[in-house]
Formats: C-alpha cells, structure tokens, sequence
C-alpha cells in the first residue's frame, strides 16, 4: 500500500528542507499540497479553485501532489501560466525540483511555448544577408549550441543581440514543410515533441492552451492535448481576458498602405485625408487621462464610415492594379502589395459587416477589433470542455472578493456542488511589514488637474522619509507621462526617475532593481508581473483605485444581462478590488520586506467597502504622515523579519486518508464515479457502462440536438446498437446528416478509458451504415 498523504508529509518536512538547505515548514503550502492530492484522488468533483497569496509556494504545492498522482495513475500534467516569465520559471526551477524528488525524469518535462517564440535555422539562412558579420556569426554559434531555438535563449547568450530583426529569424513566419534544416533546427525538432507520449509535465500558457481549444472545436489536432490527466491553469485571474485576445479577430493600422505608396493611385487625397485622421487616433489614446496604454474603446459610426470609405479607396485601388497586371509589366514589389491588400480587405470587409462587437485598441500601434457578442456563451463553453476527461485546477491569489460561491458563478458560471474551493491565508505579517496611509488633504480623482498636482506635490516629502526605491503606480497614460515628468525636474529628487514611456519593461525592471534608491512610474503589468524584494521596492504609491472603465467593451461584454447596479456591484467593484489587492502586493514580496503605501484618493473612507477591503488583507490603515515614520522607526527597533513565524506541528494539517495498491494492474485504468452535466443530462465522466445506458445515452444526444438545425436527420433502432463503438458511429452519423459539428460526440461520449477514447476519436461519418428509422419518443 502506499500512503499518499505520508509521501507529501515527508516531502515537504524531510527532503525539501535538504534540497533548500534551510528547515522552513511553509504549512499553508503543506496543506495546500493534502487538499489538492484529496482533490485529485478522492474527490468526484471535475474542477478545484485554489486561491492563495504570495509566499505560499502554489506552484511547488500543486506540482508535486499531481505528479504523484500523473504517477499512480499515468497521466500527463499541463501547467499553463500567463506570462512567459512564470513560465520559464517553472521549467527552470520548478520542475527541477520534481527532478530530485524523483517524480519525473528530465526526458518527461518539455517547456511548450508559442511559435513565435522560436527561431528557425532555414529562415535565418534565407535571410542571412540582413545580419552583419558578426551577428551571422553569433547566429550560427546560436544554432549549434542553443537546447530549444528559443529567442531567450539567444538573448542570455548574446544580451546586446538587436531586437529587431527578431522578424528575419522567427519560426511563426516560415510554414513547417518549408524548413531545409528540419532534422537540425532545434525550434521545429522541439515544437513537435509536444505531443509525445512520454511528456509527464507539460508547461504551456493560457494563449497556447486556448489555441490548442480552438484546434479541437475545428476538427484539427490541438498543438497541447490537455485531456486524459490534469490540467493547472495558474493566474486564473487572467484567463478570461487572454480569452478575449484568442477569440478576438483584429487587424493592424500599419497593414493600411502608408499614402504614398505606389498602389494607391486613385483619390490619394481623400485616402490621405482619412489615414491621417485614423493615424491621429494614436495620439488620443496616448494623451487620455482615463486609458492605459493598452485601453479597448468602442469604435465610434464616425471613425466606421471612415472606415467604410477607406475601404472604398483601396477596393478601386486594387482593381485598377489587377486589370494592370493582365497588360502590363509590374514589379514584384507591386505583385506582393496587391496580395497584402487584397488580404486587408477581406479583414476590412469582415469587421465591418459583422454584427459582432467592434473596438480601437492601442498597444504599440493602432489596431481594430471585434469579437462575437455571446463572448461569455463562448467563454462557457471552454470551460465546459477542459474537464471532459481531464480534472482542471484554477489557481491565482485574487479569484474572489466577496463570498466565494458568488464570485465563482458569476466570473466562472459553475454551481457550488461542482467544484472544490480552498483558500489559505498569507505568510507574511503584513500589520508589522506593511502601512497603507491615505492623504486627508487630496482632491477627489475625478478633479482632473488638481488631484495630479496634489500627487506630484505630495510624493518628494513622502518619497524622502527613508532611503530605498519607489514605485508609481497610475491607471492613465497621461498620469505615467505627468508624474514622470514632475519627478525628473523636482530639485528635492536627485534619484534616477524611470517611465513606463521610455523603454522595454524587462529593461526598466533590471535598471530599478540594480538602482536601489531610484522611483520607477508605471502602469498596466506593473500592477501584476512585477517583483522586486528588498529595499530597492519600499515605497508604493498608487494614484487611485483602479476601477476599470465602464465603456470598456470587455466590460461590457461580460456583463451582459446585468443592470447598471448590477454590473457595478457584480463586476466594476470586484474588478477593482481585485486590480487594487493585486497592486498592493508589489511592496511585500518576502519576509523580509518592509513599507509603505499611499493610496492618493479620497473615497477610502471608513466604512467604505476599499477601506474594509485593504483591512480584510491584514493591512492597517493611517491618516497621518508621523505614523508613516512611527511605523519605520518600529520596525528598525525590533530588527525581526515579518514571517507570521509558527512552529510546524503535523497535527495541525487535514490529512485525508489517500492509500494506492500500487500491486493491483488495474488501478491505472481506473476513472472516477459518473458526473452528470446539470444542463444537458449528459454524462461528462464515465466509468464502465452497460449497453442499455449507452442507448439512453444516445438517445438523450439525439432528443438534445435534433433541434441544433432545420437539417432532417433519419432516427435510430437503440435495440439494435450492442458495443460502445457502433453507439458512437451512430451518433458521429447522426451529426453528420444535421450538419451540425459531430465533436460534440467526443465531448460528450462516455468513454470507458482514455485507449476506447483514442480509437474512437478518428472514426468519420459513414454512409456505409446509414441510421435506420425509429420512432422517436
């Protein structure tokens, strides 16, 4: 028998101590590791909420009870981050630390990002003549030596390796079959690994995870499989906007041709008159005191009648050159233009004709988007699918605000009773690490003007009360530019002063943090993806509460069918406590981290659902600068770490009981008790079936989907079907004649095994078994 809680005890309390070299017990992680490993093994639920701060330790927490589990059971876990960082960073470090517990090898882990993360040999070979001596000869060492063909690779290897011809090099513009050197060109060796059937770990990102979705509803194989094992979805708080993104169709502004380009030759202009108008719009988005730099803004008719024009011009433009072409000699520089065109507009065409809701959106450059209006059916839909046959995890520190079985139904529309939900408290004794100090004598934020000069005047004094770096966080471009600006010409500040407009933010990040007394001003992912430890971080200034926009498309999108009170209830406020609770912990990202934070508005009041907020997450909150400096002479006295230090005791922690008979050959063919989708009727977790419940089951399919089309679908002899593959032939066929999409059969078929699965998926409509007549009920 092997014991499972005993075997994450002693991992946590006996081996890790020895491969960190210290004796920290993090309990929270400890338990966190029992309730998930009691999730995966006992548990009939499909999906687990794991919600948990900072110092936790989730990653390590969920990674090795599902490896202990993808062990027992043999399947495969995919981590699926949103951010590349956190990605690397569990591949780099994580996983190694699996590889010493011996519950992976390193041959069954593969890091698994996007194609336009990789480099391609041959695409660099062909575009050889844009590199100078010593950057082809820099490359071709690259390809030699380099393990993925990842550009960060290249970077860590060559730091000062220019950036911009990241497009003479990258895989995502070169077609699989068109690489010469596919037997040695280690972007495309390592991308077709990824579905190997020895990978135990597969780390992946939301967008590839989504991409890999979007493949199975097409009928195309996805590029990570994430059925038949676990699936962790890590920063779950990002997931549905990322879904946005993926869902969302969209075209450049610097895909228009630039006015005076060659192929446009008629109305050039009206057509200048209208690009310059559309390329003004950049500047609107830049210099608004409401958007971030990458802020959605509903389309106005104004700028779609533009648009309709625009795509008038280039229509006739194109016409002109087509008919050319057939009589004269053009250059091929001409040839490739047409064809670019002719591509744009089909988007223009698309984006203009469809009912779906239409935005501007600005995030290096101009760009149009639009997406369906049932966003969160689709969004629904996704979720549903993920835990067909796998158990799905969302972990994050910021899942709710409020009563976490509301937040869930209305951010991840699921009932209480199928899901598992566990929180864990934080580590770090914020009362004694932390101060949040909010100004009496600030404008209100709607003020404009005056409450940005209130922020700039006040932030030198509250700045120079101690030594160590500062962070600005604002939610418009236009209170980044401003502060910025004051901060560099105020005689009082003699620091370096870096803004979020002037650089690369992995660049700005590695020049703050290497500066230990220096003010960086930011907004957007420096709300989320930024850490920074130790007195180079020790002072966070935030220019309001980040209550999101409530124009923003995506706002509106997800709160469809709410009334105005209820979207802001339901949705503007849990939104900005969540962005709120997020930028707050910028400041305390270990234990030995100190100091303060200044909110700079005047809605923080007692009683106030911010101010009992904040307090909630363990912070004390002052109103008087002195406290400020009663705080930090406290602190320096007592000269302690903030650790919420208690003893590690074992009888503290819920151990479920979780025993495996590792001798029994079965127990890896084992799946769970049956879940019944309480929408459909359809069984989404199966076990052994019985003929008479696969006829019910089809039979169920069919009364559920014979109305999905107009399309006449001939009806079933049940009786007669007597083995699972000619149920699902069936109904492959039945789909088939209804014209409707025959993968809801494998979403929804109760396989018996991941093997029946396999064998099944590849059977296609058959005209050879044609569905027989029976009357339906």
């Amino acid at each position: 028998m092997s014991n499972i809680s005993k075997e994450i005890i002693d991992i946590f309390t006996k081996k890790l101590p020895k491969i960190f070299k210290n004796s920290e017990i993090r309990k929270n992680q400890v338990q966190m590791s029992l309730d998930v490993a009691d999730f995966l093994f006992n548990r009939r639920e499909k999906v687990m909420f794991v919600e948990a701060p900072v110092g936790t330790g989730k990653s390590l927490g969920l990674l090795i009870p599902a490896a202990i589990y993808s062990r027992e059971n043999k399947v495969k876990t995919i981590y699926a981050t949103a951010t590349i960082n956190l990605q690397n960073q569990i591949f780099e470090k994580d996983s190694l630390v699996l590889e010493k517990l011996n519950l992976i090898n390193d041959s069954e882990k593969i890091l698994a990002q996007g194609k336009s993360h990789y480099m391609c040999k041959t695409f660099f070979e062909k575009n050889e003549k844009q590199f100078s001596r010593e950057e082809s000869k820099q490359l071709k060492h690259f390809f030699e030596v380099c393990k993925f063909g990842l550009f960060s690779e290249l970077y860590a290897l060559f730091p000062n390796f220019d950036r911009r011809k990241e497009r003479y090099l990258s895989l995502n513009l070169i077609q699989n079959h068109e690489c010469m050197s596919s037997f040695n060109c280690k972007g495309h060796i390592h991308r077709k690994k990824y579905s190997s059937k020895k990978n135990k770990l597969i780390i992946t990102n939301h967008d590839q995870l989504m991409q890999s979705y979007f493949n199975t509803q097409e009928q195309r194989s996805p590029i990570v499989s994430f059925d038949d094992g676990i699936l962790i979805i890590d920063e779950a708080h990002f997931l549905k906007e990322t879904f946005l993104g993926r869902l969302s169709k969209d075209f450049k502004f610097n895909e228009f041709p630039n006015p005076h380009s060659r192929i446009i030759k008629k109305d050039t202009q009206k057509y200048k008159l209208i690009w310059e108008k559309f390329f003004g719009l950049s500047e609107n988005f830049s210099s608004n005191d409401v958007f971030e730099s990458n802020a959605r803004v509903n389309i106005s008719n104004d700028d779609i009648e533009l648009l309709e024009e625009m795509h008038g011009i280039l229509y006739d433009n194109l016409i002109d050159i087509e008919i050319s072409l057939t009589t004269e000699y053009f250059s091929h520089y001409i040839s490739v233009q047409a064809d670019r065109l002719e591509k744009l507009l089909v988007k223009i065409e698309e984006f203009l004709h469809s009912g779906n809701k239409k935005w501007l959106e600005f995030n290096k450059g101009l760009s149009f988007h639009s997406v369906t209006n049932s966003f969160n059916h689709e969004f629904n839909k996704m979720l549903d699918r993920f835990p067909n046959i796998s158990k799905v995890i969302f972990m994050s520190g910021t899942l709710t605000t409020g009563e976490p079985a509301q937040d869930i139904k209305i951010n991840w529309n699921m009932e209480k009773e199928y899901y598992v939900y566990k929180s864990y408290p934080s580590i770090f004794n914020l009362k004694r690490q932390a101060i949040v100090y909010i100004p009496q004598n600030i404008a209100h934020p709607n003020a404009g003007n005056e409450h940005l000069k209130n922020i700039s005047s006040q932030i030198p004094n509250l700045y120079n009360l101690y030594s160590g770096g500062a962070l600005v966080l604002c939610t418009s471009n236009s209170y980044v530019r401003e502060i910025s600006a004051f901060l560099k010409n105020c005689s009082s500040i003699e620091e370096n002063i870096y803004s979020q407009n002037e650089g690369e933010v992995s660049d700005l990040s590695k020049n703050f943090t290497n500066n230990i007394n220096s003010i960086l001003v930011g907004s957007g992912s420096f709300f989320t993806g930024f850490s920074v430890e130790g007195k180079s971080l020790n002072k966070l200034f935030l220019s309001k509460l980040p209550y999101p926009v409530h124009t923003d498309p995506y706002i509106e999108l997800i709160s469809q069918g709410y009334s105005d009170k209820e979207t802001f209830t339901n949705i503007i406020e849990p939104t900005m406590l969540k962005k709120l609770e997020q930028g707050l912990g910028r400041l305390i990202r270990s234990t030995k981290d100190f100091g303060f934070i200044t909110i700079f508005d005047s809605r923080i009041k007692t009683g106030t659902i911010a101010y009992k907020y904040i307090n909630s997450l363990g912070y004390s909150i002052v109103t008087e600068v002195n406290e400020i400096t009663d705080f930090v002479e406290n602190f320096y006295q007592t000269n302690e770490d903030g650790t919420s230090r208690e003893t590690f005791d074992v009888r503290q922690l819920y151990i479920p009981e979780i025993q495996v008979t590792l001798e029994d050959p079965t127990f890896s063919k084992r799946v769970p008790k049956p879940i019944i989708n309480k929408n459909t009727g359809l069984i989404i977790q199966t076990k052994a079936v019985s003929v008479e419940e696969l006829q019910d089951w089809l039979r169920n399919f069919v009364k559920i989907h014979k109305g999905d089309t107009t399309n006449k679908a001939s009806i079933i002899q049940y009786k007669r079907l007597k083995d699972p593959k000619t149920v699902y032939e069936k109904a492959i066929n039945f789909c088939y004649q209804k014209g409707i999409d025959y993968h809801l059969v494998v979403e929804n078929f109760p396989f018996q095994n991941s093997s029946q699965r396999n064998n099944f998926i590849n059977i296609s409509p058959s005209s050879v078994s044609p569905v027989k007549i029976e009357k339906l009920v």
